[in-house]
């Protein structure tokens, strides 16, 4: 009998994903395998000035930063299980499992007491670039040391990676550094107040940025924070084979450094139970034998496991599938990232990461080096205990919406339609994505351009007229996102040639490694809000030359940590658990173009974006 078979009518468990741009939950049904409730809260970054120099000039934004306070999304769970709570009390459900899913990397420092310090420094934060190349110079000569006895690794550590974070904040407010007992990630920092009633008694009402949780119902001394391997490895401390971090890393920041971060549970671990304060906001009052109880007896309450965790890429993966060696996902978020599953760990003798692929060239790919070395791919590890090779843009939906907010002032529908009738490569203009700075390449410092600019074009723009203003919103919409599936060609091709080079390596050394068929058109699992968009699927799967299928559930990484906390619930190995679910995808498989001019005209256009985003970014 299977354990679908065993599930009751009643059964569901929640899976969470909190994102940069919005809080997600699901309520997934165990025994239908279907989702039956679900409910989101909007997110906004925190406004960042600098004091003005006097009281004649206005502040100005900091540059390359990017917080969001942890009490923001405190405030949208609540709002999530507001919603949730009629549909689970009217249907009489009964919630066995709950699992979190976060956007990676962010760093949520607190104090003794559980108090966040400062808000948290998102992956899109590259304000501690300066910070990044400090610790990569200096993790790679212990690594070297540590791991191949005095031969070179470089260990590569972006800005948007927590070490650098923790290392700037250090550097920058020794103040609020003196205060710190944990540093921790966003889904780590989420798990945490589930599990312990922190942020129970926030007033969704009232400023979040002042309110100060409640910790009278905690022995706070006993309380220690976990994560999981997935979220762990985007940090920079993280042994690259082992489930441990790195001593000799983490005394880069100083030498009781470990001791402040969360401690790492395996794939099937439980992190925690459900707070009976957060369970009274879901649930009511807590439940025994499916009727609710009039005392708080702790002993009477039904414990509901919360999963370990994981980042929103390891979610995402688990979301739709990603769970076996040859099968690619492109997530179309407010970053893009393309990532693939392996059985072996990504780091190379010659370069922190090696991964592998399954893709073979684009009919656009372009035989020039790419825009930034193969250190840009992530070796991260996945959430079922094996690895993630990631690469990842930090230009993607948040741009386009950033165009169509400022200059379409339409909706994405009326863009469409009025961008389907530009040309490829929109009149010679070329739009350089890097609004934030940019990830792969590793351009912090890189800023957003529209270049190519004629009289010719800008008649085709309406030349500022009013009466044209639609025809230059549909121009500048189809310019930014060529802009961005270019960006994504590369980190595609990025993928590519690291596969090719670790064939190569394991042939030269004779070891088997993830076998993949490169002689038929390979397919990729698109998933992410930008996948809804038609304009966008057809440029993808025209510039990248690969089919391209879309699961039906959008929230992938809401899934897939539903389909954790669902694996735990039932005590199913989690690979075998998620193996069992369906992933329901669109009958509508999107095929390339094989037309010749179409082809031709996206090399062009592509050809300009590298060159004019080397010559004005690379060193």
């Amino acid at each position: 009998m299977s354990e679908t078979s065993k599930m009751t009518s009643h059964q569901v468990v929640l899976g969470i994903d909190c994102g940069t741009q919005s809080m997600k939950a699901i309520l997934y049904h165990l025994q239908s395998q279907k989702i039956v409730a679900r409910a989101s809260a909007p997110l906004e970054l925190d406004p960042i000035t600098v004091n003005a120099d006097s009281q004649n000039s206005p502040a100005s934004p900091v540059i390359g930063r990017a917080e969001q306070h942890p009490h923001k999304w405190i405030k949208a769970l609540h709002i999530c299980f507001q919603s949730l709570a009629p549909t689970i009390q009217r249907h009489n459900y009964q919630l066995c499992g709950l699992g979190v899913s976060g956007q990676q990397h962010g760093m949520v420092p607190l104090d003794k007491d559980l108090q966040v310090i400062r808000p948290a420094k998102l992956w899109c934060d590259v304000e501690a670039a300066v910070e990044a190349k400090e610790f990569t110079d200096w993790a790679s000569d212990v690594m070297s040391y540590r791991m191949l006895a005095g031969r070179k690794v470089h260990w590569s550590t972006p800005p948007g990676f927590t070490a650098p974070k923790v290392l700037w904040m250090k550097k920058n407010e020794p103040e609020l550094w003196e205060r710190v007992r944990w540093i921790m990630l966003p889904h780590d920092y989420v798990t945490l107040c589930l599990s312990t009633g922190l942020g129970y008694d926030l007033n969704v009402d009232c400023d979040d940025s002042h309110f100060i949780p409640s910790v009278a119902h905690l022995d706070v001394s006993s309380v220690i924070p976990t994560t999981d391997l997935g979220d762990a490895s985007g940090t920079g401390f993280l042994h690259p084979e082992k489930s441990e971090y790195v001593p000799e890393l983490t005394k880069l920041i100083h030498d009781n450094f470990e001791e402040c971060l969360p401690r790492i549970l395996s794939p099937n671990e439980i992190s925690g139970y459900l707070s009976k304060q957060w369970n009274d906001i879901l649930l009511g009052k807590a439940t025994k034998d499916d009727e609710y109880l009039d005392n708080d007896k702790e002993e009477d309450r039904i414990r509901i496991p919360i999963s370990v965790g994981t980042g929103d890429n390891m979610a995402s993966a688990l979301g739709c599938k990603c769970i076996k060696t040859g099968n690619v996902v492109l997530s179309l978020g407010t970053s893009g990232t393309i990532f693939g599953v392996s059985e072996s760990s990504q780091f190379s003798k010659e370069d922190h990461v090696l991964p592998t692929s399954s893709l073979s060239s684009s009919p656009s790919y372009s035989s020039s080096p790419p825009l930034s070395s193969s250190s840009s791919i992530a070796p991260f590890r996945d959430a079922t205990g094996r690895y993630l090779p990631l690469v990842c843009v930090m230009s993607c939906t948040g741009v386009l919406n950033c165009v169509l907010k400022n200059w379409c002032s339409m909706d994405h529908e009326e863009a469409i339609v009025l961008a389907k009738d530009v040309p490829v490569g929109c009149h010679g203009l070329t739009f350089l994505p890097y609004l934030g700075g940019e990830r792969t390449p590793d351009w912090p410092h890189a800023t957003g351009a529209l270049l190519g600019l004629t009289p010719q074009n800008m008649v085709c723009m309406g030349g500022g007229h009013t009466t044209s203003t639609k025809t230059s919103a549909g121009i500048l919409y189809r310019c930014a996102m060529e802009g961005i599936t270019f960006l994504l060609a590369d980190a595609l091709e990025e993928m590519l040639l690291s596969c090719r080079q670790r064939q190569q390596q394991g042939k030269d050394d004779n070891h088997d490694h993830d076998q993949y068929d490169n002689t038929d058109t390979p397919s990729i699992m698109v998933v992410g809000g930008g996948s809804k968009n038609p304009l966008w699927r057809q440029m993808l799967a025209d510039v990248l030359g690969v089919n391209l299928l879309f699961p039906t559930e959008p929230e992938s990484a809401a899934l897939g940590a539903a389909f954790q906390a669902g694996a735990v619930a039932t005590g199913v190995n989690m690979i075998q658990f998620i193996d069992q679910q369906p992933v329901p995808v669109e009958d509508v498989t999107v095929t390339p173009t094989t037309d010749p001019t179409t082809l031709q005209m996206y090399r062009h256009a592509r050809q300009r974006y590298r060159e004019y985003s080397t010559k004005l970014f690379s060193s």
